[in-house]
C-alpha cells in the first residue's frame, strides 16, 4: 500500500511540474516579436503512411537541390502575413504570394488563409526570440496524404 501510495504521489508531482513549465515557457513568449520578415532556413521531420512506411527529412534552405528554392513569412502588427515563396518549387523562376491572418494564444499560433482555407494552419511556437523562430507541429489525425506528422521549421530574421 506504501509503494501504490509512493508511485501516485511521484506521478501526480510529475503531472505537476511539467504542467508548470509549460505554463513558464508561454508566459514568456511575446507575441510581438513576431513582427518582421522570417526566412525558412531548416525543415526536419517525419510523417508515417497507410502503407506502414516513414518518410524521415531534414533540409537547409535555400535549397540549391531545388533551385534555391525556399520561403518566407512577413508578419504585420495588424495581424496579418504573407507568406512568399522564392524560386518557387512548381514554377522555377517564379514567386508566388499566399495572405494569410493569424493569431497567438499562448505558444499557438494559427495561420487562415485569406484564398485558399487547404492552406489553413496551426502549430506550436517552440522558441521565439528577437533572431530566432522555431515552429513544431505535430498531427496524428490521418489525411489524404499521411497517417501522423511530426515537423520543426526553423527560421532567422532578415527584417
Amino acid at each position: 500500500m506504501k509503494k501504490l501510495f509512493f508511485l501516485a504521489a511521484a506521478l501526480f508531482a510529475a503531472c505537476s511540474l511539467s504542467a508548470c513549465s509549460d505554463e513558464e515557457e508561454n508566459s514568456t513568449l511575446n507575441p510581438d516579436q513576431i513582427i518582421g520578415t522570417w526566412q525558412i532556413t531548416l525543415d526536419q521531420g517525419w510523417a508515417t503512411y497507410a502503407d506502414g512506411t516513414r518518410d524521415d527529412w531534414s533540409v537547409t534552405y535555400p535549397d540549391a537541390s531545388d533551385g534555391n528554392y525556399y520561403w518566407t513569412y512577413t508578419f504585420r502588427e495588424e495581424g496579418t502575413c504573407v507568406r512568399e515563396s522564392h524560386a518557387d518549387y512548381y514554377n522555377p523562376g517564379e514567386n508566388h504570394t499566399d495572405e494569410y491572418s493569424y493569431t497567438i494564444a499562448g505558444n499557438r499560433l494559427t495561420m487562415k488563409c485569406t484564398t485558399d482555407s487547404d492552406l489553413d494552419f496551426a502549430c506550436a511556437i517552440q522558441s521565439l526570440s528577437s533572431e530566432q523562430l522555431v515552429l513544431y507541429t505535430h498531427d496524428t489525425e490521418a489525411s489524404i496524404s499521411h497517417e501522423e506528422f511530426e515537423q520543426t521549421e526553423t527560421y532567422k530574421r532578415v527584417k
